[in-house]
Formats: C-alpha cells, structure tokens, sequence
C-alpha cells in the first residue's frame, strides 16, 4: 500500500505584493495570492475556555497579531480577521462538574480571562468573535446541508462525517494524511465524553471508525439545544466550519491554529467545508504556529513547567515577551527560557539605549544646526537605505521577523559608531541630527508595525500616563523633597550629604517615577523615560544580587573565622588534649606513647609532626589576626 500522499493545491488566481508563505498544505513556501489586490480574510481557530491561558496560547495569538500587523500596516491589506471562542466542549462540561457551577459560568469566566491577558499582551482584538453558544442554528443547518449532499448520517440521535462518502470524490486530510487511522488522535478529537471513549459503549453507532461527530446526542446533565435529530450539542470540528462559512462564505484566504489542530481538527474542519459547499478548496492556505518548549521541554502541569500567561508578565514586560516572539520564526519550535527572555531583553535594552541616545542629541542640538553630509553621512544613509530593502525583502520570505530584528540592530550599531566618532565636543557639532533621527524614525515605525510601540513619536515612548498636574505632581513633589534635603545639608556645610542626596535621588527616587537619571563623564547627567515597572524590575533585580553578594561575603567571613578558629589553640596543646588517644609526649608537646603507654610508631609519628606544623601556621594565622582585632579596638577607643 503506497504512502499517504500531501494534498494537490491549486494556486488561487488574483493579486500578489510578493509575499511567500509557508502554506502547511503543502508543505512549502508558495506565493500568497489574494482575489482582492488589498484585501485578505483570515479565520484562526480560538481557545477552549476552560482554564488560564498558558504560554502555548500566548505562542500562538502573540504569532498571529505580529503577522496581521505586518499584513495590514506595512503591506496595507485590509485584513478581516475572525477567531472563534470554543464554549461548549467536553472540557467545559466536566470542569463545571467539578466546580459544581454551570458550562456557561466556567465558560464565560475563563473568556474574560483570556481577552484580558491578550489585552496585556497588546494582541489586537478580532473584526469578529464567534462562539460556538451562539451559533447553534447555522451549525445545525450547516450539518443539515453536508447530509444533503451525501457526506454525513444519522445514527442514534448523533450525526456522524461519512468519510469513506467524502473519500469517494474529495481528499480526506489533507494537512495529514499519514495520521489518518491513529486511534490516540482520533478519540481526543471526539472529546472524553463522547460515546465509545469514556463509556465504552457505542462504538456501533459511527459506519467507519474514522468517521466523527458532526452533532452529538446529549446525555444527561449535558447542555443541550434542539435539532431534527433530537436534543444534543456540536461536536468540536463543525463549530469552525460553521461560523466561518457564516462570516466569510465558501472561500477562505487563510486559515490558522497552533501545530496540534492540523489533525484531526483542521483535517476535519476542510472536509466538512468542502462537503457542504461542493468545492475542492475552501481554505487557499493553511498556516500553523510551531511549538513551545520550555528550558527545551514540552510544556505540560506533569513535568512542573506548566507556565501560565500571567506568571510570565509578573516576570517580564509585554515588550520583552514580543520581542522574544519576533526573534523566533512562528513556524519553528521555539524555546521559553530565562536564556531566551534574557536575549530578548538584552536587544530591548539595546533599541532603548539607542532611542535615549538620539532623544538626547535632539535635546542638545538643534536641527537648525549644521546638517552638512560628508562621507560619514552618506555611508550611514547607504546603511538606513539597505536596511529598508533588507527588511521588506525579508518581511516577504514569510513574515522573517528574526532576520527583521537582526538588520535593525546591525542600523542601530551603525549609527551608534557614527555618533561615537562624533563624541568630543569639537567633531559632536558636526553630527547630523536630522539624519540620525531619519535612522530612529525608521526603527520606530518598524516597531509600531510588530506592535512594540504604539505611541507616535520617537522611540518607545513617554511612560508619562495622563497630563497636566496629574503627571507633574510626582516629579514635582521628588524635586521639591530633594531641594530641601540638599538646602538643609548646605546650611550644615554638610557636602558629603549633598553626595548622597544626589545619589539617592537618582538610584531610590526618580526610578519609581518611570526615570533614568545617568552621569556621564564630562559632568553632564542625561535622563532617559522609561517604564516604571521595568526600572522597578532592575531596582529589585540590584537589590536581589546585592543582598546574594552580602550573604556570600558573610558566608565567606564565616568559612574564614571558622579556619581561624581552628588555629586557636597552640600547636604544644594539640595532642597534649587528646588523652583518649595518648599518654606521654615531649617537651614540644608531641606524642611518644599512646594510650596503652605503647610507643607511637616512626610512620604515625611522621604524620602527626604534618599536623603539629599546619596546626602551628594556623595558630600564628590566629594570633596575628587577634593582634590586629586589639589594634583596632585601640584605635576606635583613642
């Protein structure tokens, strides 16, 4: 029997701006094609609400919305985007049992959950939001319609997918074929309550084991709805089908979900489709995101790395997570790890250290200053110009968002050795501003388009939140507080307060209000805005590796006073004390017979005069740090 072969996909006919996608359809890279020149629709399969929202989730919406941005903001495309909220599952329904409230409460409960940690990720909201509660009556005729043209049946109240029927005139599953017949995947795709799986019973009513429930029959304590074969519920894969049909019709540009769906759920999903419409390509490309892996394992609650959205951004920024996502491509496994949110933040903080660097330069210089371009402007503006190509090139070879950041930090660098060559007063006049900003704004806008910036002007951002006396009060109120402990330390001729003053206002005071304050060399402090909770982040990060500094240094103070006391008694005392073990010693204090009045042998003795000369370094180890201890407490009492 010949392999499982991948599905034959027709290229769609209509309009191009030069982007290839990975098309998981295919298994390869093909140019994405629209009917409409500047519109797109794009449906992608949305969570099962049963529980918090984990990093896999996050791997996925976090994806997407980086792709949508740079579909609709840098390619211009008017993207209809559509995501479904699964709110009757088998989950749902045993979850609520165990909680003893109802489907819809546990449901409606961990929605609102979700939409507020993809708020906090800065994910973009969908064009339309469908569950499944609320569409039961285009499911039902939906699954009326795929009866109809030969391809489901009835059987004992549920209705099943013919797909021996479907098979005869269609490809059944077509992102993975080689998994069709796969018992494990099978049953998890018809959920842990359906007949045949969690009872054990009922297998007779499916024709073909492949087969799958299109409407399942309730049981009882089951939520229900009513339909031409009796009271039950939809089963999972016809919810999207449904819905997406209801909104976008009989043909989709793209369609995506994280790598676990493509079968059974996404297999399903398109032959359901193309069952009811009578078509051979309801979806023209299917797109999936890869897997997570923590510290390079699978993410699950039995290997204690079960990390849940919130967890992660009470540890890191939203920024920071981002910027990690765009340094992986989406289709590739990617690894969560305090190395990798590390790297992220070591690029955010390189990005930011450059805005800060030209917000300073615009404050110092004006650009009615001279903007003269010599050789060093022009290779610098061949660099920006590059880098432009560079990036859309890259953004066509499916949305390459890691080679993206890498030729954005490669401009920053470049134009951080421009500025460095500038750095002495006489060669900083001739730097000009008005290029460097042209380099910063095109960094910016980039950032806008992954979602990494939201604001307008250069840079991350002011973190100031609301206007006026709301958000000069606190700034004032430091000024104000700082003022008076520096006059009241200059009344009392008290510099070396001043310094501290200073220094406390720029390490414990400013950082609360979301501002860096660093010294610099020629005397000239420059202050960088930035978010309160990253600057709060780095205060208890010091902290933390201050308080470890501390108690390594008194752990050592501890092992060295502990070596010293060793060393207090005199070297003549040692064995002399060891009266289980010797008798009779000489005049030095070393053994000559042991405890029985034996003589200590020629071997023994050679290895307790080792002891006795180590034990005499020590002891004089002692008194000299006692001489010291007695010196200083001379002094202090002078």
């Amino acid at each position: 029997m010949s392999a499982p072969q991948q599905s034959e996909w027709q290229q769609p006919q209509g309009h191009t701006k030069g982007i290839n996608i990975y098309n998981t359809l295919t298994r390869t890279k093909a140019p994405l094609i629209t009917k409409d020149p500047n519109s797109l629709t794009w449906y992608v399969c949305g969570p099962t609400v049963y529980d918090a929202s984990h990093l896999g989730h996050a791997r996925t919406y976090l994806s997407f919305d980086i792709i949508r941005r740079i579909l609709k903001d840098y390619f211009r495309y008017d993207v209809t985007w559509i995501m479904n909220i699964t709110d009757i599952d088998d989950k749902i329904i045993i979850r609520s049992r165990e909680q003893g409230i109802s489907f819809t409460d546990l449901a409606r409960k961990w929605e609102a959950s979700f939409m507020e940690d993809m708020k906090a990720l800065n994910i973009q909201p969908p064009d339309s939001l469908t569950r499944v509660s609320e569409y039961v009556p285009e499911i039902v005729q939906f699954v009326e319609g795929i009866i109809k043209n030969g391809y489901a049946y009835e059987s004992n109240g549920s209705v099943y997918f013919d797909t021996e029927a479907f098979g005869k005139t269609h490809q059944y599953a077509k992102l993975m074929p080689e998994a069709v017949g796969d018992a494990k995947l099978l049953e998890e795709g018809e959920g842990a309550l359906a007949a045949g799986v969690a009872s054990g019973v009922g297998v007779s009513d499916k024709r073909n084991k492949n087969d799958f429930a299109l409407w399942k029959k309730s049981k009882e304590g089951e939520p229900k709805w009513a339909s031409p074969w009796g009271e039950g519920r939809p089963g999972w894969h016809i919810e999207c089908s449904a819905m997406a049909s209801h909104i976008l019709g009989s043909s989709i540009d793209v369609h995506s979900g994280g790598q676990d769906l493509r079968f059974p759920h996404h297999d399903n999903e398109l032959a359901q489709s193309e069952a009811y419409h009578n078509c051979n390509q309801w979806v023209n490309y299917f797109v999936h995101s890869g897997h997570l892996h923590i510290d390079e394992r699978k993410m699950s609650k039995s290997l204690k790395n079960f990390i849940t959205i919130r967890e992660s951004l009470s540890k890191y920024s939203s920024r920071q997570m981002r910027m990690m996502f765009l340094q992986h491509r989406y289709e590739a496994v990617m690894d969560y790890s305090e190395d990798s949110m590390e790297a992220a933040h070591n690029v955010e903080r390189q990005f930011q250290e450059f805005f800060h660097a030209v917000k300073a330069l615009n404050r110092e210089k004006s650009m009615t200053a001279n903007q003269y371009w010599g050789a060093a402007e022009k290779d610098l503006h061949a660099a920006l110009v590059q880098t432009r190509r560079d990036v859309h090139t890259k953004l066509q070879d499916n949305f390459d968002t890691p080679s993206v950041i890498l030729a954005l930090s490669a401009l920053v660098s470049k134009t951080n050795v421009y500025l460095s060559t500038h750095a002495d007063p006489a060669a900083a006049a001739q730097v000009s501003t008005v290029l460097v900003h042209s380099v910063a704004q095109y960094i910016t806008d980039m950032f806008r388009v992954f979602g990494l910036i939201e604001t307008h002007e250069v840079g991350f951002g002011s973190v100031t939140e609301g206007g006026g006396e709301e958000a000069l009060a606190p700034i004032i109120g430091a000024f104000s507080a700082f003022r008076d402990e520096v006059r009241t330390a200059a009344k009392a001729k008290d510099h070396g307060k001043v310094l501290s003053a200073c220094d406390s206002v720029r390490d414990n005071v400013l950082p609360l209000l979301g501002i860096r304050l660093e010294d610099r060399p020629s005397g000239v402090a420059v202050f960088k805005l930035e978010s309160k909770e990253d600057l709060m982040r780095e205060m208890e990060a010091k902290k933390a590796a201050e308080e470890k500094k501390l108690a390594q240094r008194l752990e050592q103070q501890r092992k060295e006073q502990e070596e010293l006391e060793k060393g207090r008694m005199p070297a003549d005392q040692l064995f002399r004390a060891m009266t289980d073990k010797y008798s009779e010693f000489d005049e030095r204090g070393m053994p000559t017979k042991d405890e029985k009045g034996e003589p200590v042998s020629k071997s023994a003795l050679g290895k307790l005069a080792k002891v006795y000369e180590k034990q005499t370094k020590m002891h004089k180890k002692y008194q000299d740090w006692q001489q010291k201890q007695g010196a200083s407490s001379s002094s202090n009492h002078t």
